[in-house]
């Protein structure tokens, strides 16, 4: 099988692999490329400079944008038509957006059932996964032609200088998706050795994906796709958490370390235990810092100095607010979330099509204008 995920939307419902991209194939700070032995500067944006710098260490107290689920369907397609490549960086230049999506890592995972709300929005409805023989039955991922497309569409990111993500499945996510989470946890108390070889299925098939297809395309930041958290704290205990995830984890992230490639990880819900457990592994940034789960100003005091925080902005009251409303609580997001200089904006989670469209680009407008001075 191809080893990427189809883009034929834009939203996370699809387990993301929206646009192609590339900024060099040697990672490197200052954007630089080797080319056959030679080393050639490109010239960044510099929204994409400020992401860079924050996601290897620096401070930016102007914060740069990265929309990580985009999910406004009729928005794109309204202003930008079919989804494409050249439409994707049309949209990224068009909003100020610092990065591009290249795709995702498909380890053919695919055990999730689906639905779909009142209004037509596709929806998560449990899975199916019951056995390991389910997963030793699935074909492992052929990343020859993910990487052919790749190393073609980064050329247009490279021109256009902007830099580039790519998503990969994580253990505990993508199982307890899988199987959907009462019988997950079920499964944890009454057969741990089931659990444990499936959340090491994942990561294998992840490592592969991190040896050939991000070795060969060289992105400049890998997302790990992680949910593993409600409003109120972890899904499972967190010393049993740490004792799933953490050292395979590590593991997979030593295939990644040599190529010099930060990476960043996504969950919904409270991140008090969520973060100690990323800034242990190393992780750059957390996406999500969901705004009805977690005080940006209270996460920035903890751990602004020690990973990036990427998101905060509430889908819902982009929904129900006025433009006028938007525009203060983002520039209240902003204000809160730079005082160290390691913030990214971006909303918590997937913006849909219920958002009005005047309400999403007063908040682009807004991070647009900001002044970390004003």
């Amino acid at each position: 099988m191809d080893g990427e995920v189809e883009p034929p939307c834009l939203s996370r419902t699809w387990n993301p692999a929206c646009v192609k991209v590339k900024l060099r194939n040697d990672a490197h700070p200052k954007g630089e490329v080797r080319k056959h032995g030679a080393m050639t500067t490109l010239t960044l944006c510099k929204e994409a400079e400020d992401l860079q710098r924050l996601l290897r260490g620096g401070r930016v107290y102007k914060p740069p944008f990265w929309e990580v689920w985009f999910g406004m369907e009729k928005f794109f397609a309204k202003r930008y038509g079919e989804v494409n490549v050249p439409n994707r960086i049309r949209m990224a230049k068009d909003l100020g957006m610092a990065i591009v999506c290249l795709g995702g890592i498909n380890i053919n995972a695919g055990f999730h059932k689906h639905g779909q709300t009142s209004s037509g929005v596709a929806r998560y409805c449990g899975g199916s996964l019951t056995s390991l023989k389910q997963l030793e039955e699935r074909e492992l991922p052929n990343f020859d032609k993910t990487i052919e497309q790749w190393k073609h569409d980064q050329g247009l990111i490279r021109d256009a200088g902007l830099i580039s993500w790519v998503v990969v499945p994580w253990c505990f996510h993508t199982i307890a998706t899988s199987m959907g989470l009462r019988n997950f946890i079920i499964k944890l108390h009454k057969d741990y050795e089931f659990v444990d070889r499936a959340l090491e299925w994942v990561e294998e098939r992840t490592r592969l994906g991190i040896d050939t297809a991000i070795k060969e395309a060289r992105p400049d930041v890998v997302l790990f796709d992680g949910d593993c958290a409600y409003q109120t704290g972890l899904m499972v205990h967190p010393t049993i958490f740490r004792r799933l995830v953490f050292e395979r984890t590590k593991e997979t992230l030593s295939h990644l370390k040599p190529l010099g490639i930060p990476y960043a990880f996504h969950t919904d819900g409270k991140l008090d235990d969520v973060i100690p457990l990323l800034v242990d592994l190393g992780f750059s940034a957390v996406h999500g810092c969901e705004k009805a789960a977690n005080d940006l100003g209270d996460l920035v005091r903890r751990f602004g100095d020690q990973i990036v925080l990427v998101g905060n902005m509430d889908v819902t009251f982009l929904y129900l607010s006025t433009p006028e409303q938007v525009r203060r609580e983002t520039e209240s997001m902003l204000r809160i979330g730079s005082r160290k200089g390691r913030f990214v904006a971006a909303c918590n989670t997937s913006p849909l099509d219920n958002i009005p469209e005047e309400n999403y680009l007063a908040m682009v407008q807004s991070i647009r204008e900001f002044s970390p001075n004003g």
